[in-house]
């Protein structure tokens, strides 16, 4: 196959997927103002980005006293910190996430195109409408709205991972693959073992597909090496190096241990199939609606190593709700992909033997046609988030509370909120939920608060004590927020 190159020219499926890419970001900044985010998923990350901007502490979260890096080594994501002096408001972080998971779909579809133009897999007026109808069939894949609403950092796994497999199936110089692939693996470490698996099925692959197996075998498994090295070597020396806890947590119903875990799964391999048989995993591979099984050895291998998260024992791992399918779809888009292109060189090979007539030169693409306008019809539907349409706002009130009593007042840089609204208070200021009030300078208690972090058993109660701790005192008239501001930052001076 030739070297990996772009084509510069504008194609169909570039607007289609432009169309898709802005109708998602109108509904998950309606989902935003509709309170949708809160602290552990947009706010706890938002903070990474904002202490490293606005202190000199990056991937420090201010609530909770400490740093991200023992929870998850995620070195890669330092390099987002200048995108953040574009905008002080945490959607900002959602935005390079939507950004990402269009990239990964895009570079999915374009190594769909350039597949089907290099075999002429279709007559030439059709490809451009094939192209548009991938652009479709992906986009509106029910686990691509999950990840599209689920304002996590593993989208950024998905974008690299996606770039590593199609830079290898192109042909791309080596050292740009492994500082790709170095820079997917920083994204989380576990990611090394999906990106290992998936860079091995390249091998597994139709041959319409991929390059001759003798110029991508070293390459496909150096990287699939590399990934497993810098898994264990997170493992074993980095992440205890930092200090964080071992443990298997959402493994521990097979053993306190890695080593337990394994003993236990190899031991009693009837529990793992049930395990897996009741997971997430049929609903997903459902939802390419099955032309990946047209490469079979290679989808088998890239989702095997989604048995780490059906194993597990919490129900967003095991049925891939939120970002958990963004490690697999980098390796199922990519087997779709080929899917199609061995379902054309079949038909191509039907055609020639004179079975149908020459006309029908177009059922592939007619075929992909029709599962993208599935795709359309079952648009509302995502997996444990919610549908990916508009939603009235919610954050009004608290956006007006918010620059009268936080904005106008210069001096006050520390704010409290619940859990939800959090992520409406600009990442220009330190952030607490309620239960570290004392820690703030102004208190925000909307009216329906929630009560995760609340540090108390109603909001009614929580407001008690605050009325009773001297430290504080309440604004007059506050509306439908309530406001309270440390007696030694009543001042607005600057």
């Amino acid at each position: 196959m030739p070297s990996f190159t772009f084509a510069h020219r504008v194609r169909a499926w570039h607007f289609v997927l432009g169309a898709l890419f802005v109708y998602t970001l109108v509904c998950v900044w309606s989902a935003f103002r509709g309170g949708v985010f809160a602290f552990h998923d947009l706010g706890l990350l938002n903070d990474l980005f904002a202490n490293a901007v606005h202190r000199g502490r990056p991937f420090w979260v201010t609530d909770a006293d400490l740093n991200h890096l023992t929870i998850h080594f995620t070195p890669t994501l330092l390099l987002l910190t200048p995108l953040f002096l574009l905008s002080d408001s945490q959607f900002l972080f959602v935005v390079l996430g939507l950004v990402a998971l269009y990239g990964a779909v895009a570079l999915q579809v374009w190594c769909f195109e350039r597949m089907f133009e290099e075999r002429e897999l279709l007559p030439a007026a059709w490809r451009p409408w094939a192209c548009v109808a991938f652009a479709v069939y992906l986009g509106l894949n029910p686990f691509v709205k999950t990840v599209a609403l689920s304002a996590h950092f593993e989208v950024f796994f998905q974008l690299g991972a996606t770039a590593v497999l199609v830079l290898l199936l192109r042909g791309a110089r080596m050292r740009w693959i492994v500082l790709i692939a170095l820079l997917a693996l920083g994204v989380r470490p576990d990611g090394g073992l999906f990106l290992a698996f998936q860079s091995a099925a390249l091998l597994l692959l139709p041959a319409v597909a991929r390059p001759p197996r003798s110029q991508l075998t070293r390459r496909a498994l150096g990287v699939s090496a590399l990934s497993l090295g810098y898994l264990a070597l997170c493992v074993a020396v980095v992440l205890p190096a930092l200090g964080t806890p071992s443990g298997t947590r959402f493994w521990s119903h097979y053993g306190d241990t890695w080593g337990q875990v394994a003993l236990t799964a190899m031991g009693d391999p009837g529990r793992v199939v049930h395990d897996v048989s009741t997971s997430g995993l049929l609903v997903f591979q459902r939802s390419f609606l099955w032309i990946q099984l047209l490469a079979p050895a290679a989808a088998l291998l890239s989702t095997l190593p989604g048995t780490f998260f059906f194993m597990a024992d919490a129900p967003d791992k095991r049925l891939l709700w939120f970002y958990n399918s963004a490690f697999l779809l980098p390796g199922l888009g990519v087997c779709a992909a080929a899917g199609f292109g061995q379902l054309a060189v079949l038909w191509r090979g039907v055609l020639a033997r004179g079975w149908v007539p020459a006309r029908a030169a177009m059922a592939p693409a007619l075929l992909l046609a029709g599962l993208a306008l599935i795709q359309v019809a079952r648009f509302d539907r995502t997996v444990g988030s919610p549908p990916l349409r508009p939603m009235p706002p919610v954050d009004d009130d608290f956006r007006q509370a918010f620059a009268r009593h936080v904005q106008a007042c210069a001096s006050r840089r520390a704010v409290a909120t619940d859990f939800r609204s959090v992520v409406f208070v600009p990442n220009g200021y330190d952030r607490f939920l309620l239960h570290h009030h004392e820690r703030a300078q102004v208190v925000l208690v909307p009216p329906h608060v929630e009560p995760h972090l609340l540090g108390a058993a109603s909001r009614e109660a929580f407001l008690d004590t605050l009325v009773r701790d001297s430290r504080f005192e309440e604004v007059a008239d506050p509306g439908p927020v309530r406001v309270f501001v440390r007696t030694d930052a009543r001042s607005c001076g600057s």
